[in-house]
């Protein structure tokens, strides 16, 4: 069941929400079960057998955690390095034992089919077992299922810590209907919904083309090649982005506030801000468990950069079991990497210059979308075949006698002329809606600047003013609303998975 399905729409959804809020009469025990089993049959949807592996990892983490919690220091450590053990090999095995075995022994395996949300279900757990073991929460059984099993966030995040929901759940004043959190959380969900449906959706078979053409070896041009990964980044930003603002969404109709994970990325002028604003609770999350542990003590600059190219390539490889992703990590951290080098080159400085700035973010967005061919290529080869295209290398020249006969003798640059440079896999509708996206990105105000949500902002200045688009509860605002979801409303039927619900 999708967030932009008709029957989560308009059949699970009020059913879940009508059902939480009932229960929530007899207390919030009743109100948390209800809803974990709104969850369950929100994940069976896909594959009801499946349903056994979420529950199964809920009861065997609560129980490591309560006998972690239970022990003193040195045994309370070996629990939790057994707990975060087990939860890796779990990972491991669905994952990427093919991924392995292809490695031993050298033979091609089909891509496995990987149970829907095992890396966020693991990843959540494990930040839980981490949270536990530093005394950082509070064991409540009645809840933690709920924690961990809630469906807006269930499938692709954003990753939650008890801190900034466990508490929320066991706050009893949270389990009563609120209509401006209701108001809020529809506003959210629509603009989602748009983000997904009118811009990341479209823009889907432009890519699939392109990238599709590198897979099969055909010839790419460089226009092809740069549209096609540039398209790609405003793809993955609108869906990604537009997935987690619909969680957001759906968390306010229940009360309950899920962590930003976008604030505006794409509009960052540094490497560095856009991985503090790009999936921010993954990125905080292996921050806190692999970065941090690794570079505590006095560690010297090729020590910390080690550490930096190691938590960017386990990001990569959290993505997918590929080289794609290992090496779209690593492309990642030596961004950072260089980032970092020219700013000591540099010297601190402020805000910088506005042409600094426009500068900064063109050379940010443009090396990013460069290393999304290998985020988005089939395998390594066709990620190099876009690279090639990129540099120029992709196509074949015509024949000077074609490009006379093109350009010289017509004296205009004639329709053949432009066809073979944009080549059969990129088009001007492909270009036009590729850069409309682009300039969405950069001039329009984020949802969450217009809406005004906040909660564990990240240490970034992102928010913008959004002056006369700021959302407020009104007649004029419901109109919009109303206007913009049926608009949705009559693209849903073409519904599409979201991009990262394969990892």
């Amino acid at each position: 069941m999708l967030f932009n399905s008709p029957e989560f729409i308009f059949l699970f959804l009020p059913a879940a929400v009508c059902l939480h809020f009932t229960l929530a009469r007899w207390g919030k025990t009743a109100a948390a079960a209800g809803t974990s089993i709104s969850s369950l049959i929100f994940y069976a949807w896909w594959n009801p057998p499946l349903v056994v592996l979420p529950i199964a990892s809920v009861v065997a983490n609560y129980w490591v955690a309560m006998r972690m919690t239970a022990a003193p220091g040195v045994i309370a450590r070996r629990w939790f390095i057994l707990g975060i053990c087990a939860n890796l090999v779990a990972l491991g095995y669905f994952k990427y034992a093919d991924f392995v075995l292809t490695i031993i022994d050298g033979r091609a395996r089909p891509l496995p089919s990987i149970p829907l949300a095992i890396s966020f279900v693991t990843f959540v757990q494990i930040a839980f077992l981490y949270d536990a073991y530093r005394r950082r929460v509070e064991l409540d059984w009645r809840t933690y299922p709920l924690f961990v099993l809630y469906f807006p966030h269930l499938i692709a995040g954003p990753i939650v810590r008890w801190s900034n929901l466990g508490r929320q759940l066991s706050d009893a004043q949270r389990y009563h209907v609120d209509w401006d959190n209701i108001a809020l959380g529809l506003t959210i969900f629509v603009f989602g919904l748009v983000k997904k449906i009118l811009i990341a959706d479209p823009l889907a078979p432009f890519v699939a083309t392109v990238f599709d053409a590198a897979a099969r070896g055909d010839p790419i041009t460089a226009v092809a090649g740069w549209c096609g990964s540039f398209a790609f980044a405003a793809q993955i930003y609108f869906d990604f982005a537009g997935y987690s603002e619909m969680a957001i969404g759906l968390g306010l109709l229940f009360n309950f506030r899920l962590p930003i994970n976008f604030a505006a990325p794409l509009r960052a002028v540094t490497m560095f801000d856009l991985w503090r604003r790009w999936h921010i609770t993954l990125s905080t999350l292996v921050r806190d468990l692999v970065y941090v542990p690794l570079s505590r003590g006095d560690t010297g600059t090729a020590r910390r950069a080690f550490n930096l190219m190691l938590t960017m390539v386990l990001i990569g490889f959290w993505h997918g079991a590929g080289w794609t992703f290992i090496v779209w990590g690593a492309y990642n951290g030596a961004l950072l990497l260089i980032n970092q080098f020219w700013h000591w080159l540099r010297g601190t400085t402020g805000r910088g210059t506005l042409v600094g700035r426009v500068l900064g973010w063109a050379l940010t967005f443009t090396a990013f979308s460069a290393g999304a061919a290998f985020f988005r290529g089939a395998d390594i080869t066709a990620a190099w075949r876009i690279w090639q295209a990129m540099a120029g290398f992709g196509h074949a020249l015509p024949a000077s006698s074609e490009l006379d006969q093109w350009t010289i003798r017509s004296g205009y640059v004639s329709g053949e002329f432009l066809a073979t440079w944009f080549g059969a896999y990129w088009s001007l509708p492909a270009m036009l809606w590729t850069l409309g996206a682009v300039l969405i990105i950069v001039l329009v105000p984020d949802t969450l600047e217009i809406t005004g949500y906040k909660v564990g902002d990240p240490p970034t200045k992102w928010r913008r003013n959004a002056g006369v688009l700021a959302w407020r509860p009104s007649a004029i605002t419901l109109c919009a609303m109303v206007a913009a979801f049926v608009t949705v409303f009559a693209q849903i039927g073409r519904v599409k998975d979201f991009v990262y619900y394969q990892f």
